[in-house]
Order: structure tokens, then sequence, then C-alpha cells
């Protein structure tokens, strides 16, 4: 079974997951098949992995996305939800939502967390909008650095569900204006509340940390740009523009009131 332990006030850390080096060992010739793109080799072995070690958030985790990765989409959301059952079996009575934390920090809270959110964006695929909000904010509560993005995320789901004050309350929360999905979409909810006046000074503070953001929003075409070298998304670049035109450029497209007013800030 797996267990988890309070190491400080409200702080708990799941233990290690491996029993041996060799059991470590095991995994890793998994991942690395994974790496390679050896998706029936990795199956293979890590259903005879789990088979041996039944607790074990990764092996769950990793199964999950190698249904996912071959279009087994049933497949994925149950072995994603038999992750985080695991995780979830494992807390005590005392543990709670609203005041522990599993932190990041620590490399074994790591499998729990990143099943948790990967679990989320199956929901949200699965149109199960309610249960992926009800999970990404208990994982963002325990877990308030946010080492994953979800705070980035929630406001999609809340803008598809038409819940507005969640969004203005979330980016009021997380003051982030160096991040599009608060930096615009505050302003964004605000106009959609009808309070222009608010939002004006916003759009202003967010064209001015991200002018590209509102350039790619103004575009009548929109191009992927090149891929960052480093790989991932480049703090203030067009990759970073184009990926928030990407998931939120639905609710500002057709809203001629709001892009106007982009326009009229931005001269």
């Amino acid at each position: 079974m797996l267990k988890i332990d309070k190491i400080h006030k409200n702080e708990w850390c799941f233990s290690e997951p491996y029993d041996s080096r060799s059991s470590f060992e095991e995994f890793e010739v998994v991942l690395e098949l994974m790496d390679a793109g050896k998706l029936e080799q990795s199956e293979k072995k890590l259903k005879h992995f789990i088979k041996k070690h039944p607790y074990h958030i990764d092996a769950w985790h990793h199964l999950s996305l190698i249904y996912a990765w071959q279009g087994f989409e049933l497949e994925a959301y149950l072995a994603a939800r038999e992750a985080v059952r695991i995780g979830v079996e494992a807390l005590p009575t005392t543990f709670k939502w609203k005041s522990s934390k599993i932190e990041w920090g620590h490399l074994e809270n790591r499998p729990f967390l990143r099943a948790c959110h990967h679990l989320g964006l199956i929901l949200h695929e699965r149109k199960e909008t309610e249960k992926a909000i009800e999970i990404f904010e208990k994982i963002l509560s325990v877990c308030p650095n946010d080492n994953i993005g979800i705070r980035l995320y929630l406001p999609l789901l809340w803008f598809e569900s038409n819940d507005i004050d969640s969004i203005i309350s979330h980016c009021k929360k997380h003051n982030d204006t160096y991040m599009p999905e608060i930096a615009y979409n505050l302003p964004l909810a605000l106009m959609m509340k009808g309070d222009f006046e608010a939002a004006e000074s916003l759009i202003k503070e967010a064209i001015d940390n991200l002018p590209l953001v509102a350039k790619e929003l103004l575009k009548k075409r929109h191009t992927k740009p090149k891929s960052n070298a480093f790989g991932g998304i480049t703090l203030g670049g067009t990759d970073q523009a184009y990926e928030y035109w990407k998931n939120y450029g639905l609710f500002w497209k057709g809203k001629k009131e709001y892009l106007e007013f982009i326009k009229k800030i931005k001269v």
C-alpha cells in the first residue's frame, strides 16, 4: 500500500515508490522505451511492472499516457483514474484539501500531482468540466506554487462554463502580469461583465508587458511560429502569444468592442 507522511504542520509527503533498486531500474527501462516511441513494448513491460507494483502511481500514469498516444481514450481515462485513486486512498482523515499541502518540491509528491493534472485534462476532453474544475482546484490548493501551471488552464474551463465571476476572483488572486492567461483574461472577464472602466488600466498593463499577445489577437490570420530551440514557451515571445490565442482566442473572436478596446489602447 502507498503511504503518505506528515512532515511539517499541514505538509505531507508520499513514501518512496520503489522497494528496491531493481524495481527502479525496471521502471526506467519502460520510460526509455516510451521516449524511443516503442509504445507496444513499453505497454507490455509496464503492465508486467504494475502486476508486481499495483500501487505505483507513476506506472498507472504512464500507462494512461501510452493509451492516450495510441488513441485508446477509455483505457487512458481508466488508467488515469486509477493513478489518482491510489493517491487519494492513501490520504488519512486528518488530511484536508483546503489547508493541507502536497508540495512539488518533494520528488515523491510529483507522480500524484502529475496524475491529477493528467486526469483533469482527460475529464475536460470528456466534457466533464465540473469534475475537471474540482480536481484542478484541489491540486492548486494543496500545491499553491503551481509548478504544473493549473492556474493558467482553469480560466479556460470557467469561460466554457460561463462562470465569469470565478475567472475574476482567480485572476485577482493569482496576479501574474507576465502570463497572458491572467493578464489578458482578467480584463476580458471584466468586459464580459460590462465593466470597461476597470478593464482599461488592466488592458493597458497587459499590452505594456505582453504586446505580442495583443498583436496576435488583432490578426486576421494566425500562423504557428517556429518552435523554441530549447523547447517550452518563450516568455513574451511569439510562441507564448500564439498559445494564448489558440486556447483563449475563441472568447475574443467576434467580440468587436473588446478588440476595438485593445486597438484604442494599443495606439
